[in-house]
């Protein structure tokens, strides 16, 4: 045997190579996320889609409560924002939204969206993702009233890293 093999062998058995069952574990969760994705544009909507209505969801079980909303937005790694009607200090593309569930009113489609926030104005690529759902109540006279929209922003690395792995 080469002299050199012999000392490469005493080297990496001197090493001691062992980790621990949580740096194994921690190892091996951080290939998982370094491991290369690729999703077509409706795979990236339909879980942005869900990921959205999952927070939704957690907003739902403490009432809506303003105060809990940013703890909700750290846990989905989300940035959520209450929009009123009429409000001057909403985002152009939060008006735009509630100017169409207004008028989706009239028809009674008033669904949650999800919509691409474009990252130049060729809308050639994006970076994040916009989840919203309307909140109505009913008015004595039976019409519905538009009290206000639930906008939960996502990044698109997000939505990827928590997507099913196939």
């Amino acid at each position: 045997m080469k002299p050199r093999i012999v000392i490469l062998l005493l080297c990496l058995t001197a090493c001691g190579g062992t980790l621990t069952e949580e740096q194994r574990r921690k190892l091996h969760e951080g290939m998982e996320e370094q491991k290369i994705v690729q999703m077509t544009d409706a795979e990236i909507m339909t879980t942005a889609h869900e990921r959205g209505r999952e927070v939704f969801a957690a907003l739902e079980k403490v009432h809506f409560n303003p105060a809990k909303a940013d703890s909700i937005g750290e846990r989905y790694k989300a940035r959520i924002h209450w929009t009123v009607p009429g409000t001057a200090s909403n985002q152009e593309i939060e008006q735009q939204l509630i100017e169409a569930y207004i008028s989706g009113m009239v028809t009674g489609s008033l669904q949650d969206n999800v919509q691409r926030l474009y990252t130049d104005a060729k809308q050639g690529g994006y970076d994040s993702i916009l989840y919203s759902k309307p909140v109505v109540s009913p008015m004595p006279d039976g019409v519905e009233k538009l009290d206000g929209v639930w906008n939960i922003y996502l990044s698109k690395k997000q939505v990827v890293l928590t997507a099913p792995r196939h």
